[in-house]
Order: C-alpha cells, then sequence, then structure tokens
C-alpha cells in the first residue's frame, strides 16, 4: 500500500491566455489531496471520502471507458464537432469517479491492468486545482506500486487526461504542471513548465466567491468569440502576454506593489471578454476599497476563487476581516510548496 499527495495551485497570471500559447504563471499552495493505492485482485475500486462515492470497474469496463474518451479526443480536434464533443465529454465528467478511472485507464493500457483499491481524502478546495491534484497523486501512486517510475512529465502529462474529461476539452496543461513540479513556474503550451526560483514569502489571501468556476463553460466561450470577434479576442490575448511577461520580471525584482498592480489590469483585460461574474466583480472592489496591492480572480473564471496581494501581515488581517463581514470565505496560504510525492510507503511490493 502506497500513499501520495499533490499539493492545489494557483494561477497568478495568465489563465485563459495559456490556451493560447500566452505565458502563465503558477505555484502550488498547502493544501493537498491524498490517495491511497492498494492492491486489489480484480476489479478497480475508487472511494473518495470527500464526495461520499464508491464505484468499480472491471478490466472490460475500465477499457470500455478508455476507448470512448479516446475517440471523443479525436473528435474534439475537429472545429465543427468540437462542442458536441465537449457536451459528450462533460456527460461522463457528471459522474465525479470516472476522470480519475479514466487516467487509470492510461496507466493500464501502459503498464498492464491490475486490480486496485484506492481512496481518495483530498484537502484542497474546489477550483483550486483540486482534480489535477488527485489525478497527480493517482498517477505516482499506481505507477509506484507497478514498480514503475515514472518522471515529473510524464506525470503531469497522465494527470492532464483528467483534466479533459473533467472539464470537456483539451486543457492548457498548467494546473496539471504545477501541482506534479510544485513550486512556482513558468508554463506555455509548447514548451511546458520551468521552474521558477522565488525563495520570498509573497502575502497572497485566497477568496472563495461561493459560485463554482466553470472552465468547461469558458474556455469554449472564449474559442468561440475568438472565431466571431477575432480582433477583440488576439487584442485581448497579446495584452494579457504582454502583462504577464511584466510580472515575471516584477517577480524577480520582488517589487510587489507592481506585482499587485499587474494582477489587477490582468483581471480588467479578460474582463472584457466577458466571464467575470458579480461576485468575483465584488471581491476585487473590497480588495482594492482596502488598499490591497492587487487582485484577479484565478482558475476558470465564470465564478472560483480571487486571489489578493496584500501589503504585509497587518494588512492581510484586516482584508480577512472585510471578506469575512461581506460572507465571503478567506484564507491565507503558503506558496511554492512540494508537488507531488510519496507520503508512505508501507510495503514495497510490485504488482
Amino acid at each position: 500500500m502506497i500513499k501520495t499527495s499533490a499539493p492545489g495551485k494557483v494561477i497568478l497570471l495568465g489563465e485563459h491566455a495559456v490556451v493560447y500559447n500566452k505565458l502563465g504563471i503558477a505555484t502550488s499552495i498547502d493544501k493537498r489531496a491524498y490517495v491511497t493505492v492498494s492492491p486489489a485482485k480484480e476489479s478497480v475500486t475508487i472511494e473518495s471520502k470527500n464526495l461520499n462515492l464508491r464505484k468499480s470497474l472491471s478490466e472490460e469496463e475500465l477499457f470500455k471507458l478508455l476507448r470512448e474518451i479516446e475517440n471523443l479526443k479525436i473528435e474534439l480536434k475537429d472545429k465543427t464537432k468540437a462542442k458536441e464533443t465537449s457536451k459528450k465529454i462533460k456527460k461522463i465528467g457528471r459522474d465525479k469517479l470516472l476522470a480519475s478511472f479514466f487516467v487509470i485507464a492510461k496507466l493500464a493500457e501502459r503498464f498492464g491492468f491490475h486490480g486496485l483499491e484506492i481512496s481518495i481524502d483530498s484537502k484542497v478546495p474546489k477550483n483550486l486545482g483540486s482534480s489535477s491534484s488527485v489525478f497527480a497523486a493517482i498517477v505516482l501512486g499506481v505507477s509506484a506500486l507497478s514498480g514503475k517510475e515514472l518522471s515529473k512529465k510524464e506525470i503531469s502529462n497522465i494527470a492532464n487526461e483528467g483534466d479533459i474529461v473533467t472539464h470537456g476539452g483539451l486543457p492548457s496543461g498548467i494546473d496539471a504542471n504545477t501541482v506534479t513540479y510544485g513550486g512556482y513556474l513558468t508554463y506555455r503550451k509548447n514548451k511546458g513548465s520551468e521552474p521558477l526560483d522565488i525563495n520570498f514569502k509573497i502575502p497572497l489571501l485566497i477568496i472563495d466567491s461561493g459560485e463554482p468556476a466553470k472552465t468547461g463553460e469558458t474556455v469554449p466561450y472564449i474559442n468561440k468569440l475568438s472565431q466571431e470577434k477575432p480582433e477583440l479576442v488576439e487584442n485581448v490575448l497579446d495584452k494579457l502576454d504582454k502583462i504577464s511577461q511584466l510580472g515575471l520580471e516584477t517577480m524577480k525584482s520582488r517589487n510587489l506593489e507592481e506585482m499587485g498592480r499587474l494582477m489587477t489590469n490582468f483581471y480588467w483585460e479578460l474582463k472584457k471578454l466577458d466571464i467575470s461574474t458579480p461576485k468575483l466583480d465584488e471581491i476585487i472592489r473590497i480588495s482594492l476599497k482596502n488598499q490591497a496591492f492587487g487582485a484577479k480572480p484565478t482558475g476558470g473564471w465564470g465564478g472560483g476563487c480571487c486571489i489578493v496581494l496584500a501589503k504585509n501581515k497587518n494588512q492581510e488581517k484586516k482584508l480577512l476581516t472585510a471578506f469575512k463581514k461581506s460572507g465571503f470565505k478567506a484564507f491565507q496560504t503558503k506558496l511554492g510548496v512540494e508537488g507531488v510525492r510519496i507520503e508512505k510507503e508501507y510495503k514495497k511490493r510490485s504488482l
């Protein structure tokens, strides 16, 4: 039996733009998803303590799921079928455990089928890489139990397969990369991730809007908008890329005030594509009213969480009070923590 874990994540700058090969900057957070993997006789069983769900698939059922999703992935690349195909994948993803089964199917395709008992206990809040962290932890746990050693790149690639089912499309990969590698990193779709050496504390707060992020809707919406209004979308994406590049230089120079300004600029620019919500806008308003350095939504938008850059610890406390008075859940978090890892190996055993 092997216990693994992977952290959650926030995107500091670059969400949505990374889908179009623009620069993204992300970091892991100190909330982790824990996965325990044990050998079993025949089927693969997954139990999620968070979702209060338990489901088993036989070898035949697992590979049937694999074939179904692989065929849909091919259809996704056809622009004339992409919208309907995305709906079909989302329908599969409504069964909250099937994305994890698909990840296991990808491993079974590579290493051969083995019966497994998998238990998931995630501490990662929704909308902060909660799915990707589970997938990365599963990949490491199953491969380690099988006696196989995968590189971080391989773990990230397979974990990203789960995000395809979760979001009903072809994700950029920034989530899977961040939870796998950990730390701070930059990301471009055609280059992958590169680590960032950030060795100072960034006073960042996470604010939950109370609404689920709608990544599976906002990504295809922007894609459709890019076909209907290409000049608008291209202009916004180019500006977002420039903001992210400036943000990278600003982080390296430790200029947090300028970093906050760029975060807020990113918000105003991406807001032009109409994927914000009144609650996200209210979080930004409260942040700026209380003189935070900056704030922006993080992740898929359409709901989800915002990140707020405070000036110092005293202002962090003031902001936490202001958000709680307004009915929002807010918390501090440690950034740049270790990526996917083995927590405990109870007994060395290859399947």
